[in-house]
């Protein structure tokens, strides 16, 4: 059983990334308190923990928000999510051990399963892990933050995206070319990173188009 501070950083997160919390949507510390019956000091250290993710924005006295999404925003935070995994695709692959291909390949086992019991944030997580796993192999560890804020940035402006379709199963399918990548080289994962960062949104054409 999760602390409260963990649960209660849980919580939050989960309904931010899953826009149940919409963008600009103020949150005070009395009012998440009493919601989900815990101290304020125990939602202050959650929403401190959400600024650092880039989900929440504090402003002293006039409150907290939740971070806005901006598509001209998104599109630089994704070529800047770009940029970082396939720079670290070369080292990443030379790094990999059989051991790190095992545990890459048991998350997109995990992501089947999520995908398959429908539950949309157990993906969003696997496929967190997935890749600041890959990136971690890189060695840059000073970059891992930032690379985090990213993906979830991503998985955000995805969900928010109206038009966007995919099935969860093709979702958690997704990884399977990447894992392949990794195993044939640097150049290979780089390659298959980007393709799968540039297609993050799948917007179906109108009917008649």
């Amino acid at each position: 059983m999760m602390r409260p501070r963990e649960a209660t950083y849980a919580s939050l997160k989960r309904r931010i990334l899953l826009n149940e919390l919409e963008p600009e949507t103020v949150l005070t510390e009395l009012g998440v308190a009493q919601e989900l019956r815990c101290s304020q000091g125990t939602v202050r250290e959650a929403l401190l923990r959400l600024q650092e993710d880039g989900l929440v924005l504090r402003s002293g006295r006039r409150g907290t928000t939740v971070t806005p999404l901006d598509p001209e925003e998104a599109a630089e935070v994704l070529a800047l999510r770009r940029r970082l995994e396939a720079r670290g695709a070369l080292r990443a692959a030379a790094a990999a051990t059989p051991h790190d291909v095992a545990r890459l390949k048991g998350l997109v086992g995990a992501m089947d399963t999520a995908a398959a019991a429908g539950d949309e944030y157990a993906l969003i997580e696997l496929d967190t892990a997935f890749h600041v796993g890959i990136f971690r192999l890189a060695g840059l560890r000073a970059l891992d933050q930032i690379l985090l804020r990213c993906i979830l940035h991503s998985h955000r402006q995805k969900l928010w995206e109206p038009r966007h379709r995919r099935p969860l199963s093709r979702t958690a399918s997704r990884h399977e070319p990447i894992l392949a990548a990794l195993q044939e080289g640097g150049e290979a994962l780089a390659r298959a990173l980007t393709h799968h960062i540039d297609t993050i949104v799948e917007i179906e054409p109108e009917r008649g188009e």
